[in-house]
């Protein structure tokens, strides 16, 4: 089995993020943030533009309570992380308990040529849109992405710095990739399809190079998708402290969605089921309840403060392991839901099956760890 995520190194809160340490998003230390980068600055002026956000206000509502199927198309191939192939009947399965959407994570760096024109394999294109269908017949709204794409990720000097020479042929693949894939699916409808520009930049994409793509292929995208829901997330890893930094088109069709696995370490503990010999519990506690919801009220007002009007929240992935015992992996989804709803965040839980812990569909018995998706969805 895959992680998620390389390592996990340490725990760190949210409020660090922007310091001298670089996080993977789930309050992990994974090395230093480039600090030398002429982003660093805040996005926003003091009189920030006001948009009207309704249009991707109404999308993340049809997006509503959702899934990811992860480990499948974003794996080194689609069965080789063990929740792989999808099937129909798993989405049936889905559509049934009640969620409203899929979040499916695909791995286009694989299956893209790694010259220009950079032609993605058209077996796959199709493979990717015959799921999305499936998902749209199931009256499921559908949210694909770049997920993992190592080659710009990975592409770093010494002490995991940007590196800066290949920097614009990167952007022009991802540019390209996206180009083509927003041409493939521009016959989807708009309401049962979103866009999500690119997953969790981190390493070799460096805050500076994650604003360009967002620039670069906002008008790419728009050329055959006028209508279509645009979804970004942060720099680094999603967090949504990265939002201070991150330069959103003035465009009111749009969602930002960053991800939540905190505190760290309860919810990352043992991914990849290695639980620890001492586990942690979230006990649901005053305290812990807390430091929830003042994480849940930071992100309405760096949204309000940087990008006023009601920018729409997705959180995109969310979840936690198993390994502190399923009583409180219910507890802490509880109150998760509970915030959200009152905020009116959009949300898709981490993951559907065989994805390192944080599953709820067991797919040898075809069957749902009740407590966990009662927590999501009654």
């Amino acid at each position: 089995m895959i992680k998620k995520h390389a390592k996990i190194l340490l725990f760190m809160s949210f409020a660090a993020l922007m310091g001298c340490s670089q996080s993977d998003g789930k309050g992990n230390i994974v090395g230093p943030i480039n600090t030398s980068s002429s982003s660093q600055e805040p996005v926003s002026s003091s009189s920030p533009i006001v948009i009207d956000y309704s249009l991707g206000q109404a999308m993340n509502a049809r997006i509503g309570r959702g899934i990811n199927m992860g480990n499948t198309f974003d794996a080194t191939c689609e069965s080789c992380w063990g929740a792989g192939p999808i099937e129909l009947y798993q989405i049936e399965e889905i559509a049934s308990k009640g969620f409203n959407s899929i979040r499916l994570p695909v791995r286009w760096d694989r299956d893209a040529e790694k010259a220009a024109p950079y032609t993605i394999d058209p077996v796959y294109l199709a493979r990717v849109k015959e799921v999305v269908g499936w998902i749209n017949a199931n009256n499921l709204v559908a949210i694909i992405n770049i997920h993992h794409h190592e080659s710009f990720r990975g592409d770093t000097l010494a002490g995991g710095v940007p590196n800066p020479v290949n920097e614009n042929m990167h952007i022009e693949r991802i540019v390209a990739i996206w180009q083509q894939i927003a041409a493939y699916f521009a016959d989807v409808d708009n309401k049962m399809l979103a866009f999500e520009i690119l997953n969790e930049p981190v390493f070799g994409i460096s805050r500076e190079s994650h604003n360009k793509i967002i620039a670069q292929t906002h008008p790419i995208i728009r050329a055959t998708n006028p209508g279509r829901t645009l979804m970004y997330g942060s720099y680094p890893w999603n967090s949504y402290s990265g939002l201070t930094y991150t330069q959103l088109p003035a465009d009111g069709n749009i969602i930002f969605t960053p991800h939540y696995y905190q505190p760290a370490s309860y919810a990352l503990q043992g991914e990849n089921y290695q639980c620890p010999e001492d586990t942690i519990l979230w006990e649901g506690i005053s305290a812990e309840k807390q430091k929830m919801k003042e994480d849940f009220d930071k992100i309405i007002s760096l949204a309000n403060q940087h990008y006023p009007g009601g920018l729409p929240i997705n959180i995109g992935e969310f979840g936690a392991t198993a390994c502190g015992g399923i009583p409180s992996r219910v507890r802490w989804t509880t109150y998760f839901v509970s915030l959200a709803a009152e905020r009116g965040f959009s949300w898709n839980y981490w993951g559907f099956t065989n994805v390192g812990g944080y599953e709820i569909f067991d797919k040898t018995t075809k069957t749902w760890e009740t407590q966990t998706l009662d927590a999501l969805l009654k």
